[in-house]
């Protein structure tokens, strides 16, 4: 029984994720990643950019135009993608990994949601997942965009999406191979939202999350399904212990 974790922050799992018991896909714009966050172009044959992209001024300046439109394009392409992203591995836990808590826990202030990968792909079956698999940490070039003129604009571009998926979407540079990340993309323009309710098996503290926040967390889970765990550095490692409510206090095992 695999499990997959979801790194956030403490306000982002208390005003949306847990109340709704769901996760936000995203934009490929709105993530963190250099590669995601720049402008993309593609080489391409037989594409029609001015008639894709007639707004443009391509009488004064063509060279400008030409560009504007593959940056277009480019945009267009990432449009058609919502990402959500886990860390996964099978030679680490994932709440162990210290460089996801600096990076998107909020420096160990916030959560870390394991989830079971079984159960979660079951109560979201519903919905017409692209891929689900690991990234890639050697960079592979994308191919060239070969237009099909007998398909529309959002046909080729979804076609060349499927052909190129993994060097599109599912490499990195081996600088975040540390990461473990695994990635569910679906086509789609908009947000789409991944029930937990069923899969949520863990919610981890960091070593800064304040136990203030641990009624209102409680509140939004059932103890049967979900545990609730603080972890703790010890012998240069994370670990973990969990928190069980008393009626009195607080009491953790390791």
């Amino acid at each position: 029984m695999s499990k997959i974790y979801h790194y956030t922050k403490l306000s982002t799992a208390l005003e949306f994720i847990l109340p709704a018991m769901t996760l936000r896909t995203n934009f490929l714009d709105q993530m963190n990643g250099p590669k995601e966050n720049q402008k993309w172009t593609f080489g391409g044959v037989n594409v029609p950019y001015e008639t894709l992209y007639s707004e443009l001024d391509y009488n004064s300046n063509s060279d400008k135009a030409h560009f504007d439109s593959m940056y277009k394009f480019g945009e267009d392409v990432k449009s058609k993608i919502q990402a959500t992203c886990f860390v996964y591995s099978d030679q680490y836990k994932g709440f162990e990994n210290e460089m996801m808590w600096a990076q998107y826990s909020d420096n160990h202030r916030g959560v870390c949601l394991e989830i079971d990968t079984d159960l979660f792909l079951k109560e979201n079956s519903q919905l017409d997942i692209f891929k689900f698999q690991n990234v890639n940490y050697e960079p592979k070039e994308n191919e060239w965009v070969r237009w099909n003129k007998s398909l529309s604009k959002d046909e080729n571009i979804e076609q060349y999406i499927k052909r190129n998926f993994e060097s599109l979407l599912l490499s990195k540079s081996h600088y975040w191979e540390k990461e473990y990340e695994k990635r569910l993309l679906i086509l789609a323009n908009s947000y789409c939202y991944l029930n937990i309710r069923e899969s949520l098996t863990g919610i981890y503290y960091g070593l800064s999350t304040h136990y203030g926040y641990d009624t209102a967390i409680q509140q939004f889970i059932d103890p049967t399904k979900t545990k609730v765990y603080k972890v703790y550095f010890e012998d240069n490692k994370l670990k973990r212990m969990e928190r069980k409510r008393t009626v009195n206090d607080n009491e953790y095992s390791s």
